[in-house]
């Protein structure tokens, strides 16, 4: 027989080249892959909901792999979690039909994106925030985030654009709140081009800064064009934060 599994992983991408297996580098397809390869005595390929670049965290990447060997739900959980490095750990695991894909069947995500907003740097966020020092006005960031909600060409929100790729993109809800010492924007949409959750942080941070208002976001994806925006936010401070699926 075959069996399908899901699992949800969690990962601080800080010491790996992103989530995608590289030829020199580590990943953490890879790491997953090898304890996984441990518990079942055999090679064990991982579909992941997608790839996150490197030094972007995980509190909710979806994975699924199929095997001809069963394990329950709890021992896969502490088990593989027993093999894996400290910086990566397995939340949840489930039976899935024989047909999921993680990738595949992924309808929505949502990224999350930590910011720092203070006089002097914390040493507990390092590499898990962006520190954002010197005036800016976050009253202004959700007013200036909503209006990437929509449906829209996202080429001015792309690191890597291609002429024949297709850069419409739906943003469904953004949100923007404080929760301890950090503010926390959110992004959810129907699917992401290479660093557009970055590149949408840094716009909102630019306009809290006093560069321009949520009327620059309008004219930055109408004319499509990349040097409206904002800077590409560092990678420490982005999240995947959930991957929903029917």
């Amino acid at each position: 027989m075959r069996f399908n599994k899901a699992m949800i992983i969690e990962y601080l991408g800080t010491n790996y080249a992103g989530w995608q297996c590289q030829s020199h580098s580590p990943s953490i397809q890879e790491e997953v892959q090898k304890a996984l390869g441990k518990l079942y005595k055999k090679p064990v390929t991982i579909v992941g909901s997608g790839r996150t670049d490197s030094g972007v965290h995980s509190m909710g990447q979806t994975a699924n792999f199929v095997t001809d060997s069963y394990i329950g739900d709890e021992s896969l959980v502490l088990g593989i979690n027993s093999i894996l490095p400290p910086d990566i750990s397995v939340a949840k695991a489930w039976d899935v039909p024989l047909n999921f894909h993680a990738q595949k069947w992924a309808q929505k995500k949502t990224y999350l994106y930590k910011i720092l907003h203070s006089r002097v740097r914390s040493c507990f966020y390092e590499d898990r925030a962006w520190w954002v020092k010197g005036r800016a006005d976050m009253d202004l960031a959700p007013l200036i985030l909503k209006e990437f909600e929509g449906t829209h060409d996202f080429t001015s929100c792309c690191a890597l654009v291609s002429l024949k790729q297709n850069n419409v993109r739906t943003v469904l809800e953004t949100k923007f709140y404080r929760a301890g010492d950090l503010y926390h924007l959110e992004v959810t949409g129907n699917g992401f081009l290479h660093n557009m959750v970055r590149i949408i942080t840094g716009t909102v941070i630019k306009g809290c800064r006093g560069s321009y208002g949520p009327e620059r976001v309008r004219e930055m994806l109408e004319t499509k064009d990349r040097k409206k925006g904002g800077p590409t936010a560092p990678a420490a401070g982005l999240y995947l934060k959930e991957v929903f699926y029917p």
